[in-house]
């Protein structure tokens, strides 16, 4: 059995291709510990997803025969993981299931299966005659030849710092101490922890970390649209001549962001996402600074604070409005763009409306 272990998440449909999903479990049995999607009838499964996703080493994506079972937001657990997956720019081997000709499909299914072939680089088809084991083996390969990964490392394979027969300052012998690694940044594997660290920080709150940070892990995927996102703002005033730099607090509906994130063009960068809330600012800025500053007669310079900037794209890229585009590879060039959930949640609202 090898000593080095990864962490794999299967992005799949709940109760499709269990055939498959009990191959990849007997595939992977010494390679790689396995957590899989949950059904997103549990009001869990999406947190749980984006748990599993941020701790993983690989993802490994299945589509079949099916979407899956969606939430309330019309978005299956199968497609919220795969844009999670995605923003958190995590390794993906990705297998499609080659239907026969006239199988009927749903709009959905064709709709995410074509949006995940024009994204990936690398997709493997499999039909029910395909050899497995096989097509694991060489996509698995060539997946740890284009990525690298830390894993873990079988406890028992790492050297105790003191020998046998040495004993600690109480009197106890080192044998009967566990061992611990001090040199190797190799996690150790023991059956009760199959997540990092990363996933048991998410899981419970540690008081270091940041508040802002904390707040967002602890999001659903939904953000209520009658809900207000606050922030701050600095604006020039001008009055009788004088000009005035004042700092004011504003809300907006999720809804209004919403409406427009929408008008962006397809992919947008951090400053893009700036520049259109500043442009929110604008209609609502001279109304607010005026009831303080009753002779103002103009306002100009209106700009939501960095801060906010950062915050607001943290609880985006956390509720899967917006994801990473092909071409975000260094952060200095991240593009971002409205995920499938957004576009689908818009056309609701304006239905409902």
């Amino acid at each position: 059995m090898p000593n080095r272990r990864y962490h794999i998440h299967v992005i799949c449909a709940a109760n499709d291709q269990l055939l498959v999903l009990d191959r990849l479990a007997i595939f992977f049995q010494s390679l790689a510990f396995l957590t899989y999607d949950v059904s997103s009838q549990l009001p869990q499964a999406a947190f749980y997803g984006r748990q599993c996703i941020d701790a993983c080493d690989f993802s490994l994506v299945v589509i079949g025969e099916t979407y899956g079972a969606t939430h309330k937001n019309g978005v299956s657990q199968l497609h919220l993981s795969y844009l999670s997956a995605k923003a958190k720019l995590k390794p993906m081997l990705i297998l499609i299931k080659t239907l026969p000709e006239g199988t009927v499909i749903t709009r959905q299914l064709q709709d995410f299966t074509r949006t995940v072939e024009q994204q990936a680089s690398h997709v493997y088809y499999y039909s029910d005659s395909t050899d497995i084991n096989q097509l694991l083996s060489y996509a698995f390969n060539d997946l740890l030849e284009r990525y690298s990964a830390i894993g873990w490392v079988r406890a028992e394979t790492v050297k105790p710092p003191l020998t046998s027969t040495s004993k600690t300052a109480s009197g106890i012998p080192a044998a009967a101490l566990p061992s611990i690694n001090t040199t190797s940044p190799n996690r150790l594997f023991s059956p009760n922890r199959l997540f990092s660290d990363k996933a048991q920080s998410l899981s419970t709150p540690s008081n270091d970390r940041d508040q802002d940070t904390q707040h967002d892990d602890n999001l659903t995927t939904q953000l209520n649209l009658d809900d207000s996102f606050s922030f701050q703002y600095n604006a020039q005033a001008y009055e009788g001549g004088n000009l005035s730099d004042v700092t004011m607090t504003l809300s907006f509906s999720w809804s209004e962001i919403l409406q427009a994130l929408i008008k962006i063009p397809a992919a947008f960068s951090s400053y893009g996402l700036q520049s259109c809330i500043n442009r929110l600012i604008v209609t609502k800025a001279e109304r607010d600074i005026k009831k303080i500053m009753p002779n103002v007669h103009a306002v100009s310079r209106c700009q939501i604070h960095q801060k906010d900037v950062i915050r607001l794209q943290k609880l985006l890229v956390a509720a899967n409005w917006i994801q990473l585009t092909a071409s975000g590879g260094r952060s200095s060039q991240e593009l971002w763009k409205l995920t499938f959930y957004a576009k689908n949640l818009f056309e609701n609202y304006l239905n409902q409306a």
